[in-house]
């Protein structure tokens, strides 16, 4: 600092990664809103960090908001809530890193941290620590892929605190631009593209396969590719905030989307920075445009286990991976016969604990003639056994074609820690095991739709839904929309002016379609002087004043758009003056003259 006061000191915690449990306790009081200057101090140290990562040939850290929060708080604590200068991990409620971050929302593992303790410059803090063993570990393990970073200085005596915190979660891959800089002045960037990472059990997705990247968030026109990790885009022209989004999925169609905010110009805004730029997780998603033509619907959250996963196999029988083109992601598990009954499995120990949920096996048969049991599925759940869900060679409607069949479950929290899918094979004909999809007990169906995820850890996978009728019969997958269909015109009022005996001159409206699919919608109105007509997305007013006398009138227009859409009816006033006679006024004018 300027004034010598306060030297910064280094303070190091090396811990390893590992599974945050999560204290219940939460925060009785905080730090004060962050000023804009220190959240850019905050964005440029991360981004300043990221440049040295990738100098010693680690990729970049994404910004992460609940762990920046954990960070800030801390900072206030050491410096607030002790009167002695304070260099160290614990905070004044006695938690640790790993401890303190979960409180503030972030799901992911976490655990290790680097500290200032006293205020550093951007560029100052990172040359601190990339010369100090410990911190230089930290800052360019290869494990983290999200950091929060916290500044705190109060002014009355110049006493501050720094803090870093890292984190990896299993189901987030993140894209970075440029590093993580808050700004650009060349609308070419570069962008970094995790792949998915696993240790999310039956959750977890496979490596990325294809992506597709859009600077919208429809990915309207955009194209599948093959996964890279790096990547150069143009952003759409202009200054101002710019968001990139990439789409991901893997062989057997795991879909998640992430994306990422630069500003695109010479001088950022402070006034727009926050933490609503750095990557977050909601407890909750939403749904729009489900297909109210079924009662009931399911949702998953890219929940798959297949022949794939590395705890499949083969148990006891004859039995081996096969390609597959109709099987999702081109293999597929044949048990055989001979040798008497073929017995495959495949569990985890990671999946939510005691929630009702349903399982839907994916099998085939090349012959489905037999009358009696061909196979059998069960599941245990923690413990209990669901099933065995005995299958007829006639329960499948076709001979190789795959089917699926529906069996609840629970996965009970117990001393036993496994929930197992279980396959067997007991009769003449091949038994094809596709995989299980996981899905939630049947809701009703509501436009729109909001889902309390299990875990409160929604970070951009898909959500698939599917539909069923009172009967059970159900509909293939499909994914979910979670782009708002929603409605706007402009402008949101009409005013005309007008003579006895002389109709004003038209208006126009324009109807603006916000989503990511195009929507019907219809006009209407209350008053029989007003008339309307529709040419694409305008709307065409005009007002008839034959037999109207002197005086003000008032109406109401109507655009009401299909189900679902929100802001939907959208209703505008219009207001009619008629006058005796309108006089025009006319204003003074005076032209410059020409140069001689």
């Amino acid at each position: 600092m300027g004034n010598g006061k306060w030297i910064a000191r280094l303070c190091l915690l090396a811990l390893l990664f590992f599974l945050n449990s999560g204290p219940a306790s939460t925060e009785p009081q905080g730090p004060p809103p962050q000023p804009a200057e220190l959240i850019y101090k905050e964005m440029l140290t991360v981004y300043y960090g990221n440049l040295a990562r990738r100098a010693n040939g680690v990729p970049p850290l994404r910004w992460n908001a609940p762990m920046t929060e954990a960070a800030r708080w801390f900072d206030w604590d050491s410096v607030e809530n002790r009167i002695e200068p304070y260099c160290g991990h614990q905070d004044t409620l006695g938690r640790w890193p790993s401890e303190r971050v979960p409180v503030f929302g972030y799901k992911g593992s976490s655990g290790a941290e680097n500290c200032y303790c006293g205020y550093m410059e951007p560029q100052a803090a990172i040359d601190g620590w990339m010369n100090s063993p410990g911190h230089r570990a930290n800052l360019l393990d290869p494990n983290s892929r999200e950091i929060g970073m916290g500044y705190y200085l109060r002014t009355s005596d110049w006493r501050g605190y720094l803090t870093q915190d890292f984190g990896v979660d299993a189901v987030y891959p993140p894209v970075i631009i440029n590093n993580e800089a808050p700004n650009t002045t060349n609308a070419v960037v570069d962008l970094y593209i995790y792949d998915r990472s696993g240790g999310g059990g039956f959750r977890e997705l496979g490596p990325a396969t294809q992506m597709q990247i859009s600077n919208e968030p429809c990915f309207i026109g955009a194209s599948w590719q093959p996964y890279q990790a790096e990547k150069s885009w143009t952003l759409e022209p202009g200054n101002g905030w710019r968001t990139v989004y990439v789409k991901t999925r893997d062989a057997i169609g795991g879909v998640t989307t992430v994306s990422d905010t630069i500003y695109l110009g010479a001088q950022i805004p402070l006034d727009q920075v926050g933490l609503h730029l750095a990557s977050s997780n909601k407890d909750t998603v939403t749904l729009y445009n489900l297909d109210t033509t079924w009662p009931y619907v399911r949702l998953s959250q890219n929940w798959f286990a297949d022949d794939t996963y590395d705890t499949f196999a083969l148990y006891w029988g004859n039995g081996e991976r096969v390609n597959d083109a109709t099987a999702w992601g081109g293999t597929a598990f044949r048990l055989r016969p001979g040798d008497g009954e073929s017995f495959a499995w495949v569990w985890t120990t990671d999946f939510f604990k005691n929630i009702p949920l349903t399982a839907y096996v994916r099998l085939k048969v090349n012959d489905n003639t037999a009358t009696g049991e061909v196979a059998r599925f069960s599941i245990n759940g923690g413990g209990t056994t669901y099933g065995p869900l005995s299958l007829k060679g006639t329960d499948f409607a076709a001979a190789n074609v795959y089917q699926e069949f529906p069996l609840d479950f629970t996965f009970h929290d117990t001393e036993d820690v496994f929930l197992i899918f279980n396959f067997w094979r007991s009769g003449a004909a091949d038994v094809y095991v596709d995989g299980v999809t996981i899905y939630t007990r049947r809701m009703l169906v509501s436009v729109p739709l909001t889902w309390q995820l299990p875990g409160g850890n929604y970070r951009g996978g898909a959500i698939w839904v599917r539909y069923e009728d009172a009967a059970g019969n159900f509909s293939p997958r499909a994914e979910g929309e979670l782009t708002p269909l929603r409605l706007q015109v402009a402008p949101v009022a009409l005013s005309f002016l007008a003579q006895i005996g002389q109709n004003p001159a038209a208006q126009s409206l324009n109807v603006i379609q916000e989503g990511c699919k195009s929507f019907t919608w219809s006009v209407s109105d209350n008053a029989s002087w007003l008339h309307t007509s529709i040419a694409g997305n305008k709307i065409q007013v005009w007002a008839d004043v034959t037999g109207l006398s002197v005086g003000t009138y008032s109406a109401l227009l109507t655009v009401q758009a299909e189900a679902g859409v929100l802001n939907s009816p959208f209703q505008l006033p219009v207001t009619l003056r008629v006058a005796e006679q309108l006089y025009r006024v006319y204003l003074p004018l005076t032209l410059r003259a020409a140069n001689p």
